[in-house]
């Protein structure tokens, strides 16, 4: 019965931000109706594409999957960092690690430094001090699934195994080139990572001695970057030429 009241009680917490991110893709499908008939009506070339819909069944389960992640998420803010199962994705601009290898995700944590999400320009202006990792999970949009309008230059599909999930991986890198400091892994199979952060469908941790120093909002509308840059500056200071003249040093 207990189980069976924090079950309902996490329901019924989900479903003001589920009805909202329902009602945000039926605008958005809405708005591209609109855009596709007025295509059609004067006849344009680009009107010749497949209309995609947002709210599907399929959309629906994805969201409300990721709602039930955040919920059940097992990080806490000053908690304990998981220390997940994942598999190595190398990097081209990085000579250190081989795809496929399998390792954990705080192999990649320094004793002092902190680990966090990598961005290429925060890589570049703070990777003196502080560690990035590129977790790949479980490809939100896929083109056999859930798939987003607009996105035919990065179609992939559902990840039947950890090739799958590698490959896809590696298909990114290639699309997005990331600075030779940032470590890229790929989650495994059973997505303990997704599960264990709340990741889907984006998420920034930052980590700190084994523990979670900061602990970023659901993405995609609460995924805050200007967040994570104040936290870094807050506890090195913004990348002053005096902290750059001691880094050369």
């Amino acid at each position: 019965m207990g189980l069976l009241s924090v079950d309902l009680l996490i329901t019924l917490q989900i479903l003001p931000g589920f009805f909202s991110n329902c009602l945000f893709l039926a605008l958005y499908d809405s708005v591209v109706l609109v855009k596709h008939v007025l295509l059609q009506l004067n006849r344009s070339k680009s009107s010749q594409g497949q209309w995609r819909r947002m709210l599907t069944p399929e959309g629906l389960r994805c969201v409300w999957n990721s709602f039930l992640l955040d919920a059940y998420k097992q990080v806490k803010l000053g908690g304990d960092a998981p220390n997940s199962n994942v598999v190595h994705v190398t990097n081209k601009n990085s000579s250190s690690g081989k795809t496929g290898t399998p390792c954990q995700l705080l192999d990649f944590a320094s004793s002092e430094r902190p680990l966090l999400p990598a961005f290429s320009k925060m890589v570049e202006e703070f990777s003196d001090v502080a560690d990035f990792l590129l977790v790949y999970i479980d490809e939100a949009h896929p083109s056999d699934g859930w798939a987003a309008p607009g996105v035919s230059s990065y179609e992939v599909k559902k990840h039947r195994n950890q090739e799958d999930r590698c490959d896809a991986a590696n298909k990114l890198l290639q699309q997005y080139s990331l600075p030779p400091q940032c470590q890229v892994v790929a989650d495994c199979m059973d997505n303990n990572t997704n599960v264990a952060y709340g990741v889907s469908f984006e998420r920034v941790c930052i980590v700190q001695r084994q523990k979670i120093v900061y602990l970023g909002g659901k993405g995609p509308f609460f995924y805050n970057l200007q967040e994570v840059r104040q936290w870094l500056e807050l506890t090195f200071g913004k990348k002053t030429e005096s902290r750059q003249t001691g880094t050369e040093k």
